[in-house]
């Protein structure tokens, strides 16, 4: 087979709007993967700046640009965007936030390889707008502790996720309610520790849109979740909490993990 008409094993979707800031930096990071069977789609999202321009001035033939005329919104974008994807597996990916060069390698080697797990995330370096990290979050591989911590809050971070392309669409509630969704069909996920994301915290960083609303919809999913069975007992819990600790430390003290 030709590998020019191959088809994509992974589908990046990448939303924008007033992306311009941050943009170059992203696609780079995604473009440059080690892994390359793979489709970006950028949809842009009737962006006022120079977004469109910014992604115009890439010729990798892997981008399939979408332009939308009129703005439909986060949800709306990834939605039109996992509607054309052709991948065995679609991965999110965000404006602001740059993706370990062994990313899409690394979370596809690991879906791969356990045929259980519908959803990964990964660790984290969260970053300020200049690049300089402001913490880390590393995870915990535990599909069973990550169902039962997701009823308190929302654990897996976004911009991270790579998952089975299974005719999965996100609503009003982003991507929050696709969990509970997705563990009310039966459906495994879990976070792997590896850092393969620095996540941009900035205001203008489209999590930091419409607060109130999105608080107000992070409580009605949390009510969702708690109608959930608990699969986990006492000691599933304690023992969570020692290994807890011990990420902790470990994160602490680590250096150049990404």
């Amino acid at each position: 087979m030709n590998i020019k008409s191959r088809k994509p094993m992974i589908s990046v979707i990448l939303p924008v709007y007033k992306g311009e800031r941050f943009l170059d930096e992203t696609l780079k990071s995604i473009l440059n993967q080690t892994f390359k069977n793979f489709e970006l789609i950028i949809i842009n999202d009737a962006s006022p700046d120079s977004s469109l321009k910014i992604i115009k001035n890439y010729k990798d033939k892997r981008i399939k640009l979408i332009n939308n005329i009129k703005n439909k919104g986060f949800s709306g974008s990834i939605n039109t965007g996992l509607k054309k994807a052709k991948g065995k597996y679609a991965a999110i990916c965000t404006q602001d936030d740059i993706s370990h060069p062994k990313r899409l390698e690394i979370e596809l080697s690991y879906l791969e390889n356990h045929p259980n797990i519908f959803l990964i995330g990964t660790s984290a370096v969260f970053i300020d707008e200049n690049g300089k990290e402001i913490s880390k979050f590393r995870k915990y591989d535990n599909y069973k502790m990550l169902a039962w911590r997701l009823r308190k809050s929302n654990g897996i971070i976004f911009p991270s996720i790579m998952f089975r392309n299974d005719n999965i669409l996100f609503d009003e509630y982003n991507e929050y309610n696709l969990y509970y969704n997705l563990l009310k069909r039966g459906k495994n996920l879990t976070n792997i520790p590896n850092f393969l994301v620095k996540y941009r915290v900035h205001p203008d960083a489209m999590s930091s849109y419409d607060k109130k609303r999105q608080e107000k919809l992070r409580d009605e999913v949390i009510k969702k979740f708690n109608e959930l069975d608990d699969k986990t007992n006492v000691l599933d819990k304690l023992s969570f909490y020692i290994e807890l600790f011990f990420h902790y430390i470990k994160t602490m003290h680590e250096k150049n993990i990404i």
